[in-house]
């Protein structure tokens, strides 16, 4: 106690002293007002593995009203070595960050993707007055900025260095970049700053934000916490080994190569083992030659056979996954308005409305001209596919004035190089159930103008039919561009990277483009699918139960595949197709027809999981199989192998050079669209798209209204078929496991990160479990989908 009252008599006495002597304890400095507070999302969340031209959301929430923000990327630490901008001695040290950002940061920066300056730097938002958020969606950008001086850096700096007490500005003493002399050429340079992003050299996008603190003053802070790590576009199994001598050969479209991927990891990432699969992407006609050949051990397609130019070695067509294909929105639309009520652009997100006569009409009549014929002037005003929906409506004249309807089917302002419509050259899926649909649905508007023979050959004025690639769209010489037609999904990725950013005067008063593809592809793109009519004239959307509905409702062709085009069923997405693996009955052998035991286990291991627990791995956009088609995908998955070693040794032979259309002794295709042989389910018959010049009759789909997707114990509804009431038992613990190892899997594969052991061998158990489970059943039952 007395050494506590001393302590207080010591204080008052300290006090006494400074008051006398004249010393005062100075009061707290006045803090300067605080930024406003606001959050800050990225959607994806993690940056830190995307790839060059991934698309990215960054929105800043809880702003004061008027606030504004510009992004630009920066190295991930900006450089700290910036004199004050002052212009008489003395110079001192700034470390202010937003006078380094506009230092080192602000020049050009150059993305290796799109081969120009990357459409984020520099880009500019304002704050919504509907949502209270700002909102930039770009595209992540890889490459290096352009060598510029930074003047108040003394390593870059254009100024002289200042030798004499008299050397006036601009020289500075402080200047430490010399004019360095070519001995051979002569020319005279000075280091320059630059810096590159890549996955060597991380970076980061700073947001210039700009608004009102709590006094009503306007003050501009920097915000550098996005940190990326831009790597070269393109697909790789992360966590294995490699190829090994084992590895199966794989074709497959590039849709399904991020699937292939996930399927890939879960099997070998845990053990580090070899890759199960070397993925081969090729166009579905090139695979399922390969396929045929025994070039490859298995391949992915969406039709079937229906792209086989020849049909020998016999195979399963296993389901793995519902996709379909789409027409996917990419632009902006000024349907907001900022703070002082002025239009603000906003990218598309809600779902658009097409009737198939608009669609036939947008693909198979470009030009330059919407405002009248071109495009079959379904974007004009007052038509009633702009009626109906307000994202097209809202978009207001373009460059020049008055062109309306050109910047509603692109975004370039009605330039005469891109017309509006893109998507993959090369056979496939797509095109196939988009003309089939049209062809059979709304035959007197899938037709070409009368333009002459230079424009559409033979085909002037006549019908496409029903198409295998997107490129015979346009199949005269001077290309009137109905749909331009790219090579691989990264080409068409570029060339909507305009429409994608929003930005600058190809956008001001709103752009559209269009893509034709996949919905996985669509989904992992950001691209937002049209819905279209089911026939009741209700338009539906394409989502997980839409699919499964279409699913469950295609007709089955001869060989035991969903025949794209012939949904009859309403509430279901009439574009629906189901991706199969072909897999070969008879046995791997090698080139001296011994069976490969090895080889023949991975790929009957890296079925099973596509079919049990790499449902859980599908991307975004493709939906899980129906009940129906698990059990189809089970019973036919159990045949992989079955065959005989020397039968398999005859197909080899016999595929080298294979028996002309129709002298295999096996049935018509039953789908009067293509051409070509056809054999029963499991058989090795094929067909072949056939060339056609007018329409050809098709099912008309009867989808109905679009539902919400169930969850996946709701998904796993009880096929019917005997021993139904003992699956139902099962089903929702089946669920259960499936939900609580779910998580824990998908994190560790979302990260690149492998999956531990004992997760792995879970997941297999449960996914051969759940296969098993469902083949004995199938085998009891007479009926079940293909």
């Amino acid at each position: 106690m007395f050494l506590v009252r001393a302590r207080r008599v010591g204080i008052v006495l300290i006090c006494g002293i400074l008051a006398v002597a004249g010393v005062s304890v100075p009061a707290a400095q006045a803090q300067p007002p605080a930024d406003p507070p606001y959050t800050l999302k990225t959607e994806p969340a993690d940056l830190s593995t995307v790839q060059n031209g991934d698309q990215v959301r960054i929105t800043l929430s809880g702003l004061p009203k008027g606030a504004r923000a510009k992004l630009v990327v920066c190295p991930k630490d900006v450089p700290d070595n910036l004199m004050k901008r002052v212009f008489v001695p003395p110079w001192t040290p700034d470390h202010t960050l937003l006078t380094r950002v506009v230092a080192y940061c602000q020049d050009e920066f150059g993305d290796e993707f799109i081969g120009k300056k990357a459409t984020i730097q520099q880009m500019e938002r304002v704050r919504s007055s509907t949502t209270g958020d700002i909102v930039f969606d770009a595209t992540i950008p890889r490459g290096t900025s352009r060598p510029h001086f930074v003047q108040w850096d003394p390593l870059y700096t254009n100024y002289e260095k200042a030798v004499k007490p008299t050397d006036k500005f601009p020289k500075v003493p402080w200047a430490d970049n010399p004019v360095v002399i070519d001995p051979v050429t002569g020319a005279q340079t000075r280091r320059q700053f630059s810096f590159s992003c890549d996955e060597n050299n991380p970076c980061a996008i700073t947001i210039q934000i700009t608004a009102q603190d709590s006094t009503g003053k306007t003050v501009t802070w920097v915000d550098d916490s996005i940190k990326f790590t831009p790597y070269p576009p393109g697909i790789g199994v992360k966590g294995c080994k490699g190829i090994g001598t084992h590895t199966i050969n794989a074709s497959m479209p590039e849709r399904l190569g991020r699937t292939a991927v996930a399927w890939n990891q879960a099997l070998c990432a845990p053990t580090k083992a070899d890759q199960p699969t070397n993925i081969v992407s090729e166009t579905e006609d090139t695979g399922l030659t390969a396929f045929d050949k025994g070039a490859s051990d298995l391949m992915v397609t969406g039709s079937g056979s229906a792209l086989a130019t020849q049909s020998v070695r016999s195979r399963e067509y296993v389901p793995v996954g519902i996709n379909a294909a789409v027409i996917a929105a990419v632009g902006w639309s000024p349907t907001d308005v900022n703070d002082d009520g002025i239009p603000l652009g906003s990218k598309l997100t809600g779902t658009m409305a097409f009737t198939n006569a608009e669609l036939a009409n947008m693909l198979t009549k470009g030009g330059q001209n919407p405002d009248t014929v071109g495009r079959g002037g379904i974007f004009r005003n007052g038509s009633p596919l702009v009626g109906r929906n307000a994202g097209l409506s809202a978009i207001k004249d373009g460059q020049p004035t008055g062109v309306i309807a050109a910047n509603r089917r692109s975004g370039y302002n009605g330039t005469a190089d891109f017309f509006g419509v893109t998507g993959e050259s090369g056979p496939g899926t797509v095109p196939v159930a988009l003309s089939k649909l049209l062809a059979g649905t709304a035959p007197g508007d899938w037709v070409f103008p009368a333009l002459g023979k230079d424009y559409f050959g033979d085909l002037d004025g006549k019908s496409p039919g029903v198409i295998s690639d997107l490129s015979a769209l346009d199949p005269g010489s001077l290309q009137v561009h109905n749909v331009d037609a790219k090579t691989g999904q990264l080409a068409v990725r570029k060339t909507v990277d305009n429409a994608i950013a929003g930005s600058g005067a190809d956008c001001a008063g709103g752009c559209m483009n269009w893509v034709v593809t996949d919905l996985a592809t669509a989904t992992i793109n950001r691209w937002t699918p049209v819905a279209l009519p089911d026939g009741k004239g209700n338009f539906v959307a394409p989502t997980e139960q839409s699919l499964q509905s279409a699913a469950d409702a295609m007709k089955i062709g001869a060989d035991g595949t969903a025949e794209v085009g012939t949904v009859a069923k309403d509430g279901a997405y009439p574009l629906t197709f189901v991706e199969y693996l072909a897999v070969p009955v008879n046995p791997l052998i090698d080139a001296t027809c011994k069976p490969m035991k090895e080889k023949q286990a991975q790929l009957k291991s890296f079925t099973n999981l596509a079919v049990g627990y790499g449902q859980a791995l599908l991307p975004p956009g493709m939906a899980r199989l129906s009940p129906g088609l698990a059990a189809t995908a089970a019973e036919r998955a159990a045949k992989i192998g079955t065959g005989t070693v020397e039968k398999a040794c005859e197909e080899k032979e016999e595929a080298k050079n294979p028996p002309p259309p129709g002298a295999n002794g096996v049935t018509p295709a039953s789908n009067s669209a293509l051409g070509g042989p056809s054999g029963g389910q499991g058989s090795s018959a094929g067909t072949q798209v056939a060339a056609a010049t007018g329409p050809v009759p098709a099912a008309a789909p009867t989808p109905e209204t679009v539902a919400a997707a169930k969850n996946l114990a709701e998904s796993i509804d009880i096929p019917k078929f005997a021993g139904a009431g003992a699956l139902g038992a099962l089903i929702p613990l089946v669920a259960l496991v499936i939900l609580a190892t779910l998580p824990s899997a998908t994190a560790y594969l979302a990260a690149g990160r492998p999956v531990p052991g004992w997760l792995t061998r879970a997941m297999a158990a449960i996914g051969a479990a759940f296969a098993m489970l469902f083949g004995l059943l199938r085998r009891k039952s007479s009926g079940g989908v293909a």
